[in-house]
């Protein structure tokens, strides 16, 4: 799968979901910072994402991490380099707050002894960094939305693995903490040197948060590279069918959408 400093790799990676085929062959490399995902509602993004987090197993192609084979590895195996947020997510049992983000840190506890003191403080060190350790003894179940979405980056964080897959982390969150989580996103990747996927259905959150840009359309690749290159006027409106304008405000791009394709 190539030289093991290569970060995250993806080769011809395939997926169906019964008969019908939904990514045709995708390929990539993020070698560092923050890569994300954008296309269409059912452009394979979700998908994607859920193949490297051993959610689903593709039909076909590889993908690898610094080496390691993300397809075929025992979960724990995975769990302990991969650190991944679904877009969506359920809880029965009304565990608080703390022990949510705290099972974040299975792939690394003795099961014989459980969790000790450095679980614990990294457990409090990713609450706090998301601002939300005041949630920390609140039944999960009883949380809005939002809270929820934020409570399940935390335990992402604080599972420490050195790639973080995040499906739509700003899903349900209000303005102020979508950029919250996107800028703690992107500290992380600065100040941890971690690699991180995410997707995105924001192109503007895209040029302001992340590095670099992969755009699907109907379950193939069909642009990558920086930001700076790739999210253009006219990628942009191929890609969402549509037409658009960018603007700069204050030195940072904006993209106006003005009518979609009828």
């Amino acid at each position: 799968m190539g030289r093991r400093d290569n970060g995250l790799i993806v080769k011809g990676l395939r997926a169906s979901y019964g008969n019908v085929e939904v990514l045709h062959g995708v390929s990539f490399s993020l070698s560092s910072g923050v890569g994300c995902l954008l296309g269409p509602n059912g452009a394979g993004k979700s998908t994607l994402l859920k193949c490297l987090a051993g959610v689903i197993k593709p039909s076909a192609g590889d993908a690898s991490f610094y080496g390691f084979d993300l397809i075929n590895s025992e979960l724990k195996e995975r769990a302990r380099l991969v650190a991944y947020v679904p877009q969506e997510f359920s809880a029965r049992f009304p565990y608080k707050v703390f022990d949510v983000v705290l099972m974040g840190r299975n792939p690394h506890v003795n099961v014989l002894i459980g969790p000790d003191g450095k679980d614990e403080e990294a457990t409090w060190k990713a609450l706090e960094l998301l601002g939300i350790a005041d949630l920390a003894d609140r039944p999960f179940t009883k949380l809005s939305g939002g809270q929820r979405r934020l409570v399940m980056v935390a335990r992402a964080i604080a599972q420490g693995g050195k790639l973080m897959i995040l499906d739509e982390p700003t899903s349900f969150l209000d303005f102020k903490n979508q950029f919250l989580v996107l800028s703690v996103v992107r500290k992380i990747a600065e100040r941890f040197k971690k690699i991180i996927l995410l997707s995105l259905h924001d192109p503007n959150q895209a040029m302001r948060f992340c590095d670099v840009a992969f755009l699907l359309k109907g379950g193939k690749l069909i642009e990558s590279g920086s930001v700076d290159e790739v999210l253009t006027v006219g990628t942009l409106d191929h890609l969402y069918d549509m037409r658009s304008r960018l603007v700069t405000a204050d030195g940072i791009k904006f993209i106006i959408p003005l009518a979609a394709a009828l």
